[in-house]
């Protein structure tokens, strides 16, 4: 098999029915992407990890065909509080692995939210999937992210960034939490219903 072929392969076992939906779904040019998936250009080297990212694949299979192009499952590392207080993630392992969505890149975790203060738009048992921490909290203001305050609880939570890593956390419904330092924040990228 070709590169261009693992690639088309690649996309299709990751749930897009055309180049141009992934095109269109990561803002790759879809002239480009196109070419590369019908061989008309090479995948260039500083290409190939974009694509494997995208589709879930490791860019070994995609470059060279070494090794599986089997979709990679996310891990479900713990549980996220929604006005339930919730400590510890599961150090070190998973409770349990999750098919990821289109698109999830292959450093994605998932939790599962405890309570209802975020309810109607998270419910108990929910499972929420993130991947990388925000670099500041003023790109998490106003977004919902899953949160990891310094004294180890997780939250899910609208963000309110104050200064200097402190945030307001709020709830639908529940008061908010003021003024905590928080150690991380992360953007939800997909929910699946329980």
């Amino acid at each position: 098999m070709e590169m261009h072929e693992r690639l088309k392969t690649a996309r299709e076992q990751a749930g897009f029915e055309s180049a141009a939906d992934a095109a269109r779904k990561f803002g790759w040019t879809e002239t480009t992407y196109r070419a590369h998936e019908n061989g008309q250009r090479n995948i260039p080297r500083t290409r190939a990890p974009i694509y494997a990212r995208a589709f879930r694949v490791s860019p070994e299979w995609l470059l060279l065909g070494v090794g599986d192009n089997e979709k990679k499952r996310v891990p479900l590392v713990g549980y996220v509080g929604a006005g339930a207080e919730v400590h510890p993630f599961d150090d070190g392992g998973c409770l349990d692995e999750i098919d990821p969505p289109p698109g999830i890149g292959p450093s994605a975790v998932a939790v599962r939210v405890r309570g209802d203060s975020m309810y109607p738009r998270y419910m108990d048992g929910d499972v929420l999937i993130y991947d990388s921490h925000v670099a500041s909290l003023a790109r998490a203001d106003g977004q919902e992210c899953v949160v990891s305050l310094l004294d180890g609880r997780k939250f899910v939570k609208t963000v309110r960034a104050e200064d200097r890593g402190i945030a307001t956390l709020e709830s639908y419904n529940a008061p908010p939490i003021r003024s905590v330092q928080v150690e991380w924040a992360a953007l939800i990228l997909w929910v699946k219903r329980a």
